[in-house]
């Protein structure tokens, strides 16, 4: 088995460098991205990811709805964890989350990792607490 490679496009510096963390923590191989314009550049740059976690309201281009979309055309098996404040939870409900979980801040690292870990799923390489 392979390291799980994981993009997370966030504009928070703090919330990127949070997730960031614990996933290198957790033995992820992590890509950051502070807008949408970035990521869609490692795509169409060809780098292959397992994970996007992107904020839902993020500046570039694409909102992360779009860019999600983006990354299925470029990898068609990409899973989706979206990142959100409160405020755009009513947004993702009445919209729906297209291909993808949700992470709703204030997240604490063990729910990113929870949630990474089971679409990843087991893997001798990294070391993320299994779902309930």
């Amino acid at each position: 088995m392979t390291t799980p490679r994981i993009l997370f496009a966030d504009d928070d510096k703090d919330i990127l460098d949070f997730g960031i963390t614990a996933l290198k923590e957790a033995g992820c191989d992590v890509m950051p991205a502070i807008n949408s314009d970035i990521a869609c550049v490692l795509f169409e740059e060809g780098l292959v990811f397992d994970v996007l976690v992107t904020d839902i309201v993020l500046p570039g281009r694409l909102d992360g709805f779009a860019l999600a979309a983006q990354a299925r055309e470029f990898i068609p098996d990409i899973k989706i964890v979206y990142s959100t404040g409160f405020g755009s939870v009513a947004r993702i409900r009445a919209r729906g989350a297209p291909y993808g979980d949700l992470l709703v801040k204030p997240w604490q690292s063990r729910d990113l990792l929870k949630i990474v870990g089971k679409l990843v799923g087991p893997s001798p390489t990294i070391q993320i607490p299994k779902t309930d």
